[in-house]
């Protein structure tokens, strides 16, 4: 996930068109700085000619541009080997909430592209 000031508040998804490539870029926590807009963003490309926009490689993209595979697999096996273990419990729950407002995005995105 890439941190971006913006001098006027960004749109929350932005399709880009370019030599055949679709560039959907999502924002996210987009709030006033004083240089203007700060926001964090992450950016789902695809081939126009192959496929529509898809659900779930939207969603890994998502969750991919605040959590790699590494850390997944980390806050996952702290987790489970000790799930009452305060840290590890709240590392796993902000993963999970993460997830939720991924899909939640994806489908929100996909709906207005329908």
């Amino acid at each position: 996930m890439n941190r971006q000031i913006y001098p006027e508040r960004p749109l929350d998804n932005e399709e880009i068109r370019s030599f055949g490539i679709i560039t959907e870029v999502i924002r996210f926590d987009i709030h006033e700085v004083e240089q203007g807009f700060e926001c964090d963003e992450v950016e789902y490309n695809h081939r126009e000619d192959l496929a529509p926009l898809d659900y779930g490689p939207m969603v890994s993209c998502i969750i991919r541009g605040k959590y790699s595979e590494d850390a997944v697999e980390a806050i996952l096996n702290n987790y489970l080997s000790d799930p009452t273990n305060t840290r590890y419990e709240a590392e796993f729950n902000m993963l999970q909430s993460w997830r939720a407002e991924a899909k939640e995005r994806a489908r929100s995105i996909l709906g207005l592209l329908e």
